[in-house]
């Protein structure tokens, strides 16, 4: 295993560190395509009312940056590849702007400053991949931005990310120490630890597992486009929200329950069984990221860490439902014991294997993410705080079905690609989907 670090806190790395396979395959094409590392920025968004401290607010931001070392890590290329390298901590890291000075902002102007903030383009190569702006926009009113690029950011990273805002926050008020002195782990001792594993006998077995999986795979599954997909890959997009009906997500945690499966296995199948009827394929392959923190010490760790599988199914119509989602939630737990072997490392090994002559263009076109890791709203002492929703208009799939189960019902999100689908089509498979799962619920009741 990757020894920790022990550099001083702030000061820059003098030599460059690797970067994780994955890494290195975004960051070079991201150079050479605007939209694909726009697509990539991670917002958060909050809109805080009461008495904000931004002096505060400000060292907060600071101590942040300076904890985590992926909020200052640069790209750099080199004859063997790309290499991170970590930036000095910063001062001043949280930019202000004061909006009160004329008319209030209209709710479209603060769309469009809150667009510019979230589509402007990291310089990965120079910049710090992470911006923080706070927006007055009132007497006791303001927008707080947080912008991160998502090779150094996945979803359990953000709330690591929120939750040590808060406790700098409230130190700094106090006159304390945040912290309590302890070093997280850090994005440099991940990528050490993973190129080491894959270069050693213990990847073996689990990428003996992904071949036994993917082998005679066909094209990854999706939905029918709306118009002819053009020769390369893009990235425009948007979003569609809706909930399960109150009685419908009852059902489902249920039958979860009654099963001994979990919701992610419920609502993994029933989309499933939506590609198999809108693709009219029984093979079914989905695309869906793990978390990857098998490690303890990478539970406190912000940074890319997430890995992404093909889950694959085999759908007979004619297997009962129940059987069905047993197979599938096998498959999931299957995919968690055996996550850490990056995907670039299991297609690099399907290569040697099969050949690329027979592989598919695409080893999966959708993503399922089911998010029971909580990302919890930001807390600033004294400070009312609330999530605001936003669209950021870039898919980086063809489609991702998102889906929160949580004890008031269970939310999902269909982000989608513009150009091949449009949204009365989205539309229909939200609906679809629904009638889907109650179809899966009810077929278990008996």
């Amino acid at each position: 295993m990757a020894t920790r670090g022990n550099k001083t806190a702030g000061t820059a790395d003098t030599d460059f560190g690797p970067s994780t396979q994955l890494q290195e395959m975004l960051f070079t094409s991201m150079l050479a395509n605007p939209d694909e590392n726009r697509a990539f920025n991670v917002e958060n968004i909050h809109v805080l009312r009461g008495r904000v401290d931004a002096i505060a607010l400000g060292r907060a931001v600071d101590l942040v940056v300076e904890r985590h070392e992926s909020l200052r890590t640069v790209f750099v290329t080199g004859p063997e590849g790309v290499a991170l390298r970590v930036l000095p901590a910063p001062t001043g890291a949280l930019v202000c702007r004061d909006h009160t000075g004329g008319a209030p902002l209209s709710p479209a102007a603060l769309e469009d400053v809150v667009r510019a903030d979230t589509e402007h383009l990291f310089d990965l190569a120079g910049e710090r991949p992470s911006r923080f702006t706070l927006h007055r926009t009132g007497e006791e009113e303001y927008v707080l931005v947080v912008v991160v690029h998502h090779l150094v950011l996945d979803g359990w990273s953000m709330g690591v990310l929120l939750d040590d805002l808060g406790a700098a926050y409230a130190a700094v008020r106090a006159g304390e120490r945040p912290f309590g002195g302890e070093q997280p782990g850090q994005l440099g001792d991940f990528a050490r630890y993973q190129r080491e594993l894959t270069s050693s006998p213990a990847a073996v077995p689990l990428l003996d597992f992904w071949a036994r999986q993917l082998e005679g795979l066909q094209d990854g599954s999706t939905v029918p486009y709306d118009r002819p997909a053009r020769p390369y890959q893009t990235f425009a997009g948007d979003r569609l929200d809706f909930e399960l009906p109150t009685a419908l997500a009852r059902s489902v945690g249920e039958a979860a329950r009654a099963e001994r499966v979990t919701v992610a296995a419920v609502t993994l199948l029933a989309y499933q069984l939506l590609l198999r009827e809108y693709a009219g394929q029984e093979d079914i392959v989905v695309g869906v990221p793990t978390a990857n923190r098998v490690q303890p010490w990478t539970h406190d760790c912000v940074g890319f860490l997430t890995n992404t599988h093909c889950v694959r199914s085999k759908l007979p119509a004619r297997t009962p439902l129940r059987d069905l989602l047993h197979a599938t939630a096998r498959a999931l737990t299957d995919a968690l014991r055996h996550q850490e072997v990056p995907l670039i490392a299991v297609y690099e090994d399907l290569i040697a294997r099969y050949g690329a002559d027979n592989l598919p263009p695409y080893l999966f076109r959708t993503l399922f993410i089911c998010h029971t890791h909580r990302v919890a709203p930001l807390a600033l002492e004294g400070v009312a705080c609330a999530r605001r929703p936003f669209s950021q208009q870039a898919s980086k799939a063809d489609i991702t079905l998102n889906v929160w189960p949580d004890g008031a019902g269970i939310r999902c999100q269909i982000e989608y690609n513009t150009d091949l689908y449009d949204a009365s089509t989205m539309e229909r498979v939200a609906e679809r989907y629904r009638g889907v799962l109650s179809d899966i619920v009810n077929d278990l009741v008996w």
